[in-house]
């Protein structure tokens, strides 16, 4: 048998602060904070124009990057109890009141919202224009899915008119 040795003084466990500079997971549009789990999906294109010239060489110029077209799938749930859910003795009602808000602070404005996300504001991405939202209610379930389809307003170069 082999012996197994313990160090003399016992190890700490060293928990690192949460990075507030990085929070991929929170996503505040237009003043309203999305679920944490929101998956952001970004497309980003670049309009190209291919010509040959006489020896049949081809040559391929970049004419612009399009705004960036940024889809937002999250689902809003809500638990009966606030704070800590404990699955034995909560259950889920119909989150009207999240999907209100969106509908009222993200969908119904014609205007350029403000976006905060580490992730997407690091990328350059502060502003957008909301292009569609697809609100999906599940038959017998309560959770809203809810889809924003937007793209990036550069500043300058994107414009808006209601």
């Amino acid at each position: 048998m082999g012996h197994i040795s313990t160090p003399s003084e016992p190890t700490k466990l060293v928990i690192n602060p949460p990075d507030f500079a990085n929070t991929p997971s929170l996503v505040i549009i237009n003043g309203v904070q999305l679920p944490y789990d929101t998956l952001i999906t970004i497309d980003g294109k670049k309009l190209l124009v291919n010509s040959k010239i006489l020896d049949g060489v081809n040559i391929t110029e970049r004419i612009l990057r399009e705004p960036y077209k940024i889809d937002f799938e999250c689902v809003f749930r809500k638990s009966n109890q606030t704070g800590q859910i404990n699955f034995d003795k909560s259950f889920w009602i119909f989150d009207q009141d999240s999907l209100n808000n969106a509908w009222k602070n993200i969908w119904l404005p014609d205007s350029v919202l403000t976006v905060q996300n580490t992730y997407l504001n690091a990328l350059g991405v502060t502003e957008i224009i909301v292009e569609s939202v697809v609100p999906t209610v599940y038959r017998g379930n309560t959770n809203i899915g809810f889809k924003i389809t937007a793209i990036e307003n550069v500043a300058g170069q994107t414009l808006i008119v209601s």
